[in-house]
């Protein structure tokens, strides 16, 4: 288990199209877990082995997806409770005082420290 909501946010939308639109704005910066191979001994450690070019820009990595709106969920184990709840891992460093948040291939190189934070999606209604 990790502790992950000592940064937590909370989002709420309006409806579910909003809830896709976000998802749509997150994959765009994110990196979605850990690339084929990455787990293996060869690219352990070696943030540039697991991203592919298209992703220079990408300052999340998402580490797990919780859909408490699926269909398929039972919501009794929630107490009716349904949102979307991702963590996500971010790198950053700390100059003159400033936090700066670094791209995901850049976190090795800059030797940035990282943290797992949350962010929950609720609908307003």
């Amino acid at each position: 288990a990790m502790l992950t909501d000592l940064v937590r946010c909370a989002v709420v939308a309006e409806d579910l199209q909003q809830v896709g639109a976000l998802m749509d704005a997150l994959d765009a910066r994110s990196v979605v877990g850990l690339a084929k191979g990455w787990e293996s001994k060869e690219h352990e450690g070696d943030e540039e082995a697991m991203l592919p070019r298209s992703h220079e820009e990408r300052v999340l990595r998402i580490t797990s997806i919780t859909n408490r709106f699926d269909e398929s969920y039972d919501d009794s184990k929630s107490g009716g409770y349904r949102d979307l709840s991702l963590s996500v891992e971010v790198g950053w460093v700390m100059e003159e005082g400033l936090v700066s948040f670094e791209r995901v291939r850049d976190w090795k190189a800059r030797e940035c420290q990282r943290h797992v934070c949350e962010i929950q999606v609720r609908l307003r209604s």
